[in-house]
């Protein structure tokens, strides 16, 4: 039997277990994507309205974490017959390591989605009420029965269609309305990477999602036809905004922000071309970029969008502008740690000797 460090050097608090069992990391996602949305309203000359992206805000960051906690609860067994989790990838294993009862996750689920649910009936019309409700079902119907979705192969489509197609386009309606051709194009482009990015995250799941049945969309192409699908939607994405530039159909600024991410997928598919995910210490790498891939791209979206209409006649909202930029600080600052800090140890799995 391998030897485990005593309890009291491993095993955290019930607060600590809690918080890490939302796994907050991740809500800086959604902070990108609402500060994305509002971007692309300013970008359009709406004015900048604080209660809406604030209420945005508290909608995102609910309807995240229930997610999650959702998440948790219903795919307990996947993540107990997973052997190599990862740091973003598994769940968070405090339910697995018996840190918290399973009902922990569920009660916090239903609180948030309660939440969520509240701040959507304040919305102030029935088209951002519609979309609201939308994101709610689809986010907890992800792993939820009946539907279960990413036990049928529509998990990575929900949550590209949940965080970054209907995310942005809720906070650019609370803010302004009808967005334009252009800002549809942005949310398609980050649309589909978060698809290709969410089927690296299951691939990584692969061997414990397939012993319990759990037919994501890496169970149903197998490793070889995931691995096409991420590198041929990566060559395709990049070389439809590469023509867009040159048509003159996409600003300039914004399209060259978006391409200069190009080197994540590009680093992202060579690793998986080597099996990089089979390794317990390359695997964390290659999710870790799959993940980060996302932000950084909103993120650079952002920046361009607003440098777009700083350099034009009029400028964005000020107080937007604070808002956006200490948004922008929190992210690098908070990346820059994550660079720097190796990721914590996973439990180990106890093995019998012969």
């Amino acid at each position: 039997m391998t030897a485990t460090p005593p309890a009291s050097l491993t095993t955290p608090g019930r607060l600590a277990a809690f918080i890490r069992l939302g796994r907050p990391k991740f809500l800086f996602q959604s902070m990108m994507v609402v500060g994305l949305g509002v971007t692309a309203a300013q970008h359009e000359g709406h004015p900048f309205s604080l209660g809406w992206y604030l209420g945005t805000l508290l909608f995102g960051w609910s309807a995240h974490l229930m997610t999650h906690y959702c998440n948790e609860y219903f795919d307990l067994d996947a993540d107990r017959a997973n052997r190599t989790p990862t740091s973003w990838t598994g769940g968070s294993r405090i339910l697995v390591d018996g840190l918290l009862p399973p009902g922990v996750s569920l009660g916090a689920a239903f609180v948030l989605l309660f939440l969520a649910a509240t701040t959507a009936a304040t919305m102030p019309d029935t088209a951002s009420r519609l979309m609201a409700i939308t994101i709610l079902a689809a986010a907890w119907f992800y792993t939820a029965p009946p539907a279960r979705l990413n036990y049928h192969a529509l998990g990575e489509i929900a949550c590209a269609a949940v965080l970054y197609g209907l995310g942005p386009l809720l906070a650019h309606r609370l803010q302004g309305g009808d967005p334009t051709a252009a800002t549809l194009t942005y949310v398609a482009l980050v649309f589909v990477l978060q698809f290709l990015r969410m089927s690296v995250m299951n691939l990584a799941d692969i061997e414990g999602d397939r012993s319990t049945g759990k037919h994501t969309l890496a169970v149903a192409l197998g490793p070889r036809g995931l691995i096409r699908l991420y590198l041929a939607g990566q060559t395709l994405t990049y070389t439809a905004t590469a023509v867009l530039l040159l048509t003159g159909t996409l600003p300039a600024l914004p399209a060259l922000a978006f391409l200069a991410t190009l080197p994540i997928p590009v680093w992202v598919g060579r690793r998986l071309t080597q099996q990089a995910l089979a390794g317990p210490g390359t695997n964390n790498a290659v999710t870790f970029w799959a993940s980060m891939h996302m932000p950084i791209t909103a993120a650079a979206l952002t920046l361009a969008l607003l440098t777009d209409r700083l350099t034009g006649d009029t400028h964005p909202d000020t107080p937007w502008l604070i808002i956006c930029a200490a948004t922008l600080i929190a992210f690098a600052a908070w990346f820059t740690r994550a660079l720097r800090t190796p990721p914590p140890a996973l439990p180990e799995q106890e093995t019998q000797t012969p």
